[in-house]
């Protein structure tokens, strides 16, 4: 599973059409354990439809973003991508709920069926938001 955040030092960006990074997550198997990331710039398109269009690009399954109009949704919908919108915070941590079916009103979009796979910072590290403590889902590791 992909999915795309809108992204800017390291928090989720406040609206889809202006943002000029996009954290890019790609997720193999059924965990957060095992992920790669990698930053897209965006800076040259402009537009919903060129933003949703860069999301298929990348084949992304979902866009997570601070805010986004009902034409970009629309378009992204169109495209068989799914928005998830109104949230604000750690985008790495975000990603990780998002997948895990824990995100608030994420739930139905969880590509595990719920439950947290792994430990704090899922995704080794490199995407999830921390090494110990709270992992940001309310609890301690493991979630």
């Amino acid at each position: 599973m992909k999915v795309a955040v809108a992204y800017q030092d390291g928090e989720i960006f406040g609206h889809f059409g202006h943002c000029e990074t996009f954290a890019i997550y790609n997720y193999y198997g059924e965990t957060t354990a095992e992920c790669e990331k990698k930053l897209v710039d965006s800076s040259g398109r402009h537009g919903h439809q060129a933003m949703a269009e860069l999301m298929q690009e990348q084949g992304v399954d979902a866009v997570l973003a601070g805010n986004m109009g009902p034409e970009a949704q629309a378009a992204l919908l169109s495209m068989g991508i799914v928005p998830v919108v109104g949230y604000s915070g750690h985008a790495d941590t975000a990603a990780d709920l998002l997948v895990t079916g824990q995100l608030p009103g994420g739930e139905d979009y969880g590509g595990c069926g719920g439950g947290c796979g792994g430990g704090c910072g899922g995704c080794g590290g490199s995407c999830g938001g921390g090494d110990e403590g709270d992992c940001g889902c309310g609890g301690g590791c493991g979630c």
